[in-house]
């Protein structure tokens, strides 16, 4: 009984390979392999093509892959091996190369903006440069790379970054000798702050005479600075 079963079994299996052989044989007649066109030239790709007796048809748009050079064919169908009729059409698509983004413009954003638009593009922020006083506060003054320049996927990007406003400056005016009254309209009008006035005593000057300032006349005066002022009581 196992004799006659292990008989049965050889026979199904050699019936069935050889039924396959056949099959394949039958539907390969009359068929051509499709070459591999990896790495080919558009010219060497046809003319491997062509002494099969198939058809190469560049197709739109190509593809990024870092290890097939630009301009060849990187991905092509039907695949490598698959059997066609002779005249078929191989489409192909050509390698872009690496891929590449665009840096984006972050002039002017803010720190947290600038981060999360490099995110949207898959680059990282890099080192961060900080200067003071060159625009607004927590502002991207420039960046390394570009504005437009085209990197690696996951690149860094340094940022150079204002981290304190600009502040206009002024010449801090002459008020000695001046009544206070008068220099407190002045600056009043142009918007300078006056904090303490000492009043000292200064026997034969008129009361309310600026007898000493600071910061003193001809120094740099931002309007967030404080004119201390010293007048006659």
């Amino acid at each position: 009984m196992v004799r006659r079963l292990l008989i049965a079994t050889v026979f199904v299996l050699t019936f069935g390979t050889f039924f396959w052989v056949a099959l394949v044989r039958t539907v390969h007649r009359g068929t051509l392999a499709v070459p591999n066109l990896a790495g080919a030239t558009v010219e060497q790709a046809q003319k491997l093509a062509h002494d099969r007796g198939l058809t190469v048809k560049v197709t739109s748009p190509g593809v990024f892959s870092p290890s097939v050079p630009p301009g060849t064919i990187a991905s092509q169908e039907p695949p490598p091996g698959f059997h066609v009729k002779s005249g078929a059409v191989v489409s192909v698509r050509l390698s872009l190369g690496s891929e590449r983004v665009a840096v984006p413009r972050l002039t002017g954003d803010s720190l947290q903006a600038a981060i999360a638009l490099l995110d949207n593009e898959g680059l990282h922020p890099g080192r961060r440069v900080t200067v003071r006083g060159q625009a607004a506060a927590d502002s991207v003054l420039a960046t390394r790379p570009s504005s437009g320049a085209e990197v690696a996927p996951g690149s860094d990007v340094d940022l150079l970054l204002n981290v304190a406003p600009r502040q206009e400056l002024w010449v801090t005016p002459a008020f000695l000798s001046l009544p206070l009254d008068r220099v407190r309209e002045f600056c009043r009008r142009h918007r300078f702050r006056i904090g303490q006035v000492h009043r000292v005593a200064y026997p034969g000057l008129r009361p309310g005479t600026v007898l000493r300032q600071y910061p003193p006349a001809g120094s740099p005066l931002s309007r967030s600075d404080i004119i201390a002022l010293w007048v006659s009581q």
